[in-house]
């Protein structure tokens, strides 16, 4: 078994790329990035071009929108209360 199949369903789909990948841990690693990485390039640590910023700004924006589908969606799935009505 694999440990990339998060689900355990002995295959590696979409489904454990998305629950790698969708998560808040990727947002905060994406913030703390453009963090640091401007400030070192700023004191002339590491030379890289500005478009490689907007370029993972663009990441981390579509990576946090794409984490807040997913939860609305998981969201809009449970019923008031999150309990299922059993008759």
């Amino acid at each position: 078994m694999s440990k990339l199949d998060i689900n355990e369903d002995g295959v590696v789909d979409i489904e454990d790329v998305k629950h790698l990948l969708l998560r808040y841990e990727i947002i905060a690693l994406g913030g703390a990035l453009l963090i640091v990485l401007p400030v070192l390039n700023t004191l002339n640590y590491i030379s890289v071009d500005s478009n490689f910023f907007w370029i993972l700004c663009g990441v981390v924006m579509l990576t946090e929108g794409l984490v807040e589908i997913k939860h609305e969606r998981k969201r809009m799935k449970t019923p008031k209360g999150g309990k299922i009505n059993e008759k």
